[in-house]
């Protein structure tokens, strides 16, 4: 299992930043952000060029593209051109693109959101297969795939190999534990994103209190022993530093430790 560094980590900061961070502490790869001022959401092929110069640059390895391309959308503001992300994720030469399972949480999708949901992304892949690419859909709040439920019936109706998952624990209690959530979706599941949180809220939308990953309510030795215990290949990006106000290397450079200990 490789350890990633995901770019969203130092979002105000340009790509550049995080490009050295990684390199400095050594991880095994990026995850790129998809937005600026890391890349843009609309492709451009002189900023994908001077994007990938820094990249080459840093002698880092990008392994995920995390789009915002988002299937079965209900709202103007989040579309994405699909051939934009296509584009952007060829440059960058990421097999592993994350994509997102329309803007409505599950509880609360009618038949008509499942089913454009399902047919955009079964037409999506098509597209991407031939380039070789795969889609992880974000397990998060307030879409399809909040919960390991949900995500499993996305997975089930989508049925296409190059359609999977991007696990991570829940931002609100969903009556899983982060173990249950993770058997219910285990073989789907390609990508991790790495957090945790002092205490897990009851409801979606209220804060939390991000924590070191060997400090939370979540067990990452357990979630880490599923994972090897049935042969997970993939990986795992760290995506937010736990202390945002002080000094966030250090944060992650505490988790970086902390996970290479455990894969």
């Amino acid at each position: 299992m490789r350890v990633l560094l995901c770019t969203i980590a130092y979002c105000k900061k340009l790509l550049e930043h995080s490009l050295n961070v990684s390199a400095d502490l050594r991880f095994d790869g990026i995850e790129v952000w998809g937005r600026e001022p890391h890349v843009p959401e609309k492709f451009d092929e002189n900023r994908m060029r001077a994007t990938m110069k820094l990249i080459e640059s840093a002698k880092v390895t990008p392994y995920v593209f995390g789009s915002y391309l988002r299937f079965g959308s209900t709202k103007n503001d989040l579309d994405i051109a699909l051939s934009d992300v296509l584009h952007i994720a060829r440059w960058l030469k990421t097999p592993l693109v994350r994509v997102w399972a329309s803007d409505v949480p599950s509880a609360d999708a009618d038949d008509d959101v499942w089913d454009r949901t399902v047919t955009e992304a079964r037409e999506a892949c098509v597209r991407a297969e031939k380039l070789g690419m795969t889609f992880a859909v974000e397990m998060h709040g307030g879409t399809l795939a909040d919960t390991g439920k949900s995500a499993k019936r996305l997975m089930e109706e989508v049925d296409r190999s190059n359609f999977r998952l991007n696990y991570q624990i829940a931002s609100h209690r969903d009556g899983q534990t982060p173990e249950q959530r993770l058997e219910t979706v285990l073989p789907w599941v390609v990508h991790m994103h790495a957090q945790n949180y002092s205490e897990t809220p009851d409801t979606e939308g209220e804060p939390v209190k991000r924590v070191p990953l060997a400090m939370g309510e979540a067990s990452y030795p357990s979630i880490i022993g599923i994972l090897k215990d049935n042969g997970y290949a993939g990986d795992i990006s760290i995506e937010f530093a736990y202390d945002e106000t002080g000094d966030k290397t250090k944060s992650i450079a505490d988790d970086l430790e902390f996970l290479r200990a455990l894969c």
